[in-house]
């Protein structure tokens, strides 16, 4: 213990005799009591000062957290369960202005061209994706007749993002457009001319609905435009967009390639669907 917090005895002697100090005895004690205070007062300063930084940075980790669980929140609330969420629940929208004008040379534009083709494989290239049981489950669908991944590809369920499925559909009315460029479609119209109908008709309508469901309530204007008598429609009209390199980034990371020759065939035991979804 220190000797300057050490109990001491005292005396009898010392109680009964009035204590004598020296002038410059009193001033060093002073002197040493202010020093203390000094250091008391930079000591409850350091304190102080690291509390109100403590405290703001649990206000902030705070409102962070409360940010991100509200951002996850709102996009529960208008989109339907997807382990695809994890990838832009709390990542803010992008604002996009289309470029709709006429003429725009888009890289997704016919006549197909090895480039154009490209283009096209690239915001389709992760269609098939790996998820678990439980997504199944909270997409509303059960495993009982669900489609595994064979062992050599990982395992886990398979499925794919509707928005993928969408731009599928868009890409299949781009090939009719263009068939004679496409000895596969030009096959499948001559061989399975049914089938190929009902798939036309399918991807039509499962646009219609997807266009339907997420209504966007951008405006289109018009302007007057040199030379023309009518009014010409604007549509390089601002978006709010998901981060689509945030998407693409989450769908690449579970995409399932399947392995060369492999055959599919359905396990002994494992239940299917009645219907023909």
């Amino acid at each position: 213990m220190s000797s300057q917090f050490a109990y001491q005895p005292v005396s009898r002697h010392s109680l009964d005799s009035p204590v004598i100090e020296s002038k410059g005895e009193h001033l060093a004690e002073c002197g040493c009591c202010a020093g203390n205070k000094r250091m008391r007062r930079i000591h409850w300063i350091a304190h102080t000062g690291s509390l109100v930084v403590i405290a703001s940075l649990l206000v902030l980790l705070v409102q962070i957290y409360d940010g991100t669980l509200m951002a996850a929140r709102w996009w529960d609330m208008y989109n339907w369960y997807s382990p695809v969420n994890a990838a832009l629940a709390t990542r803010p929208y992008i604002n996009v202005r289309f470029n709709g004008s006429l003429w725009y040379e888009s890289p997704f534009k016919g006549p197909p061209t090895p480039a154009v083709n490209e283009a096209w494989h690239s915001i389709m290239q992760y269609g098939m994706i790996s998820v678990a049981a439980s997504d199944y489950e909270k997409a509303n669908h059960s495993v009982r007749t669900a489609v595994q991944f064979p062992p050599e590809a990982g395992g886990g369920y398979m499925a794919s993002a509707v928005g993928t499925h969408q731009l599928h559909c868009l890409h299949f009315l781009w090939q009719d457009h263009h068939r004679d460029y496409f000895p596969e479609v030009l096959r499948k119209v001559e061989k399975v001319p049914e089938l190929y109908e009902r798939h036309f008709e399918h991807c039509v309508d499962y646009i219609r609905q997807s266009i339907m469901c997420n209504f966007d309530t951008g405006l289109i204007t018009y302007d007057w435009v040199l030379q023309h008598q009518n009014p010409t429609p604007n549509s390089n009209a601002m978006h709010k967009c998901v981060d689509w390199n945030a998407l693409q980034e989450w769908l690449r990371n579970r995409a399932v390639e399947i392995p060369p020759g492999f055959v599919w065939k359905q396990p002994e035991g494992q239940e299917s669907l009645p219907w023909n979804p």
